[in-house]
């Protein structure tokens, strides 16, 4: 992650950050405070900080007590790059408890776009201190790791996030993202996996979970005679397993069960390339049974694949792994859909109000 690519994704955090004025957007515009909030807003999303900075200038004159309408009128300076403006503003309210930890991820994002991540690192660090279960500020921890490219550190500070906030999403997100091109693939389908549970439909999710298809046919190639499945670097595989130092790791349990699984997807010559929608669908339905009848659902407990065995008992396994890779294929996934379109449907229905466990952190590995 280059300090330009942390621009961008600097503004999909805080551009997304509008949770305290959700009432204010969902209810029709009838007070000139809401006609100011609500046309902020717009302006903001279509980029547009000027006209955005008028808006909020009125909306702060008609409520000066609220410090949100502040903290997004800063934002707009930072979109129009006057650091300066937005340090002067911010530096008195950023420990506000109506800001949470945001005020100290903005300061500390301005401190990174001026080029001073020493300072950054200050604003971060304590508002960790004033926040500890912040998964925002785990985040950036990590993101400061990646950036000095001490990978190991950063993926540490984004697990330690997702235990810590678990329901905040970017730190699944660049867990998924950072090992993909790395031997460790299995993280990105897991917490890729987990990431697209929290955040199912923005452009992110899309981008997820063609990866996670592209990762799957990564590291696999059934007929290959030395090296078939290859999800897992030598030390997760090596490494002790829950029963003792002679039992299986999960990385290697979930290798071996999808080594065992797919030996149907072996040719007759050569070796299978690539698996289309519907053979890893089937290899993961496949998985899940084989892996529920070993007993390895309780050995290695994983909230993804528990949530695979609920799906199977529900009758949706299927539709659901299909919605994980639907951007791998957009023919195959069509043509699919077109066939399949009722139950589908069906399955999306029963996923609005069912979900992975919601009142702890998830068991996924790391």
């Amino acid at each position: 992650m280059q300090s330009s690519e942390k621009y961008v994704k600097f503004f999909i955090l805080i551009l997304a950050a509008l949770l305290s004025l959700a009432s204010a957007v969902a209810q029709p515009a009838t007070t000139p405070l809401q006609v100011a909030v609500q046309s902020a807003i717009a302006n903001m999303d279509l980029d547009r900080p000027d006209q955005a900075l008028e808006n909020w200038n009125t909306a702060i004159e008609l409520d000066p007590s609220k410090v949100e309408y502040k903290y997004e009128r800063i934002i707009c300076y930072v979109m129009k790059k006057d650091y300066a403006k937005a340090l002067e503003q911010l530096t008195p309210i950023y420990k506000d408890t109506a800001l949470f930890d945001r005020g100290y991820q903005l300061m500390g994002n301005i401190h990174d776009l001026l080029g001073d991540s020493s300072v950054s690192m200050r604003y971060y660090t304590e508002g960790l201190a004033a926040y500890p279960r912040s998964g925002r500020l785990h985040y950036e921890m990590g993101a400061a790791a990646l950036i000095e490219r001490r990978m190991d550190d950063a993926i540490a500070w984004w697990v330690k996030g997702t235990k810590a906030e678990p329901r905040f999403p970017t730190n699944y997100y660049w867990i998924a993202k950072v090992n993909a091109d790395t031997k460790n693939k299995i993280w990105t389908l897991i917490y890729g996996e987990a990431f697209m549970n929290l955040e199912r439909g923005s452009k992110r999710t899309k981008e997820i979970s063609k990866m996670i298809f592209e990762t799957w046919n990564a590291g696999l190639a059934f007929g290959d005679t030395v090296d078939p499945i290859n999800l897992a670097s030598d030390a997760l595989l090596e490494a002790p397993g829950p029963a003792g130092p002679t039992s299986m790791s999960f990385p290697m349990a979930f290798e071996y069960m999808t080594a065992v699984t797919g030996q149907y997807l072996i040719p007759k010559e050569g070796t299978l390339k690539r698996l289309t929608m519907a053979q890893l669908v089937e290899l993961q339905e496949k998985v899940t049974q084989a892996w529920v009848a070993k007993g390895y659902d309780t050995l290695y407990p994983n909230d993804i694949l528990t949530w695979h065995k609920t799906l199977a008992t529900s009758g949706y396994l299927r539709e659901y792994l299909y919605w994980v890779i639907s951007f791998g294929d957009y023919r195959e996934m069509n043509a699919w859909f077109r066939v399949n379109e009722k139950k589908y449907d069906l399955f999306l229905h029963w996923f609005d109000t069912n979900s992975l466990p919601r009142d702890r952190a998830w068991r996924l590995g790391l």
